[in-house]
């Protein structure tokens, strides 16, 4: 039918077909990540954390993770944690805090560790007097050692007799035993450690202790850290979180060792680009090492840290809430600690029961809910796997603080809310690193596709780059690429898979 014809009939000619141009569908939103619950570590801790973020001007949970690693230093050689009949272990805590350079993380820990800082202050005045009397009784000793030796020494050529060998046996043996010491080193922390520093700090200075940098990366890219010690580190330091024994193994005879009833928390500060590599390190994922962390990441402050309104008279020491923050951790880290004549700590038990046991147990089967197949929680299986355990500890040290003997219904609520936020905030995270890295697959799958005709069919996936050299590999990728309009299907197979894919626009 012509076009007059259509006039005739009354009817509206076609209009000429026009161009569909095909764009790039949006990528998703990311998600936005939770506030840290400052009012969950309650009115002693959160409010101070909440004092300290204002005068130091940080984020806030920068501020919370730095007051509740400091308490668990304080609490964990005081006492351990019963969860009911399911197991007993330390309150220690691993924690990580990721923040940019000029964040101000060393000012905020400054404060956060002020009294145990202050006890190592006390601890250095009297240190140089113990030490000078330490190697004055050494050498006393030593001298005195060697004069019974030498005064057990048959005269001439005539030999020691065995009752003379076996008085001197005897007699080195009660010497021994009154070796004089070294004095402990006066420092509870400490920031680059290899296990063997571990190792002597726990046996011979104090069977309680925290590894604290404001500096990560001293840490992580530290001897310790090498390619020869990193596994002995790893594995060590995995081991006191556990409450586990830890080890030492030498050549030399009497270097070997074992020690137990040893306690360790750890809060360590990075900057983006070190924590980017060191949570992906597989050494690290493998052996479990990170996922006992709890660890922050918070929105940056830089740029809007300004002074405009505030008192200059007035600051964190004239804070009567820092104030009692700083008394109650003074008094808990100086409280003396109960050890074995090994050296080993012999902790007080406390126990999570009766409705404060309900209450974690329903914390505890959420959080294993939320790690099946399709959970929130899957895709960061590792830390949800020990996240009842960690708050478990979490409670037991806002109610020791606090207080309380044992953890009461309300700090395993608190701990459950501190808990959700850690893995909400690594969920997110972890998606989005998943995301960003699926879409750098793409992006060099279609520039491969580019390069190689405008055009892949199923039967080439043989020739793609190892990478994505497989349909389990290629497919969902393809699939991306697709969707965000950059192929199009070309081809189907009889049962309805896509066969073939062209660049959106070729023919």
């Amino acid at each position: 039918m012509t076009t007059a014809a259509v006039k005739q009939q009354g009817e509206k000619p076609p209009e000429p077909a026009s161009r569909i141009e095909l764009k790039p569908l949006p990528l998703a939103e990311p998600e936005t990540p939770p506030d840290y619950p400052l009012e969950a570590l309650g009115t002693l801790l959160g409010e101070a954390a909440e004092r300290l973020a204002y005068y130091v001007q940080t984020p806030p949970g920068m501020a919370g993770q730095s007051v509740l690693a400091a308490a668990a230093l304080a609490v964990q050689g005081q006492v351990d944690v019963a969860r009911g009949n399911i197991g007993r272990g330390p309150v220690s805590l691993f924690c990580m805090t990721v923040a940019g350079s000029g964040e101000r993380k060393s000012s905020l820990d400054a404060l956060a560790l002020a009294p145990i800082r202050d006890l190592e202050a006390e601890k250095r005045q009297g240190h140089p007097e113990e030490l000078a009397a330490y190697r004055a009784a050494r050498e006393v000793w030593e001298m005195r050692r060697e004069s019974l030796i030498n005064a057990a020494r048959p005269k001439g050529k005539q030999p020691m007799s065995e009752a003379q060998g076996t008085d001197l046996q005897e007699t080195l043996a009660m010497i021994d035993a009154e070796e004089p010491q070294a004095p402990p080193m006066p420092n509870l922390t400490f920031s680059e450690p290899t296990s063997e520093g571990i190792y002597r700090h726990l046996q011979h200075s104090h069977p309680s202790a925290g590894l604290f940098s404001d500096e990560g990366v001293g840490f992580f890219g530290g001897h310790g850290m090498s390619e020869e010690g990193r596994g002995r580190t790893v594995a060590m330091v995995s081991k006191l979180w556990d409450g586990a024994p830890i080890t030492r193994t030498r050549g030399t005879a009497g270097e070997s060792g074992i020690l137990a009833g040893r306690r360790l928390s750890a809060h360590l500060m990075l900057q983006p680009i070190v924590a980017a590599q060191v949570l992906g390190d597989p050494l690290l994922q493998g052996q479990g090492f990170l996922a006992r962390f709890l660890i922050v990441q918070e929105p940056s402050l830089v740029g809007q840290r300004l002074l405009k309104g505030r008192d200059p008279t007035k600051g964190p020491h004239h804070d009567p809430v820092i104030g009692r923050y700083w008394a109650a951790l003074s008094e808990v880290i100086r409280n003396p600690l109960e050890v074995d004549d090994n050296g080993a700590l012999s902790p007080r038990l406390a126990r999570i029961e009766g409705e404060a046991f309900d209450a974690w147990a329903r914390l505890h089967d959420g959080i294993e809910w939320q790690i099946r197949p399709e959970g929130r929680f899957r895709e960061v299986q590792a830390f949800a796997s020990k996240a009842a355990d960690n708050a478990a500890r979490i409670a037991t040290v806002l109610a020791l603080v606090e207080g309380f003997q044992a953890p009461a219904v309300e700090h395993i609520e608190r701990a459950g809310r501190l808990v959700a936020y850690y893995l909400e905030s690594m969920a997110i995270r972890t998606a989005e690193a998943q995301q960003d890295a699926e879409e750098m697959k793409a992006r060099d799958l279609l520039e491969w596709i580019k390069g190689h005709g405008g055009e892949l069919h199923a039967a080439d996936f043989k020739r793609l780059p190892s990478a994505y050299r497989s349909a389990k590999k290629a497919r969902p990728l393809l699939g991306f690429l697709v969707d965000a309009g950059h192929l199009q299907i070309a081809s189907s197979s009889p049962r309805g898979q896509p066969a073939s894919w062209r660049l959106t626009g070729e023919v």
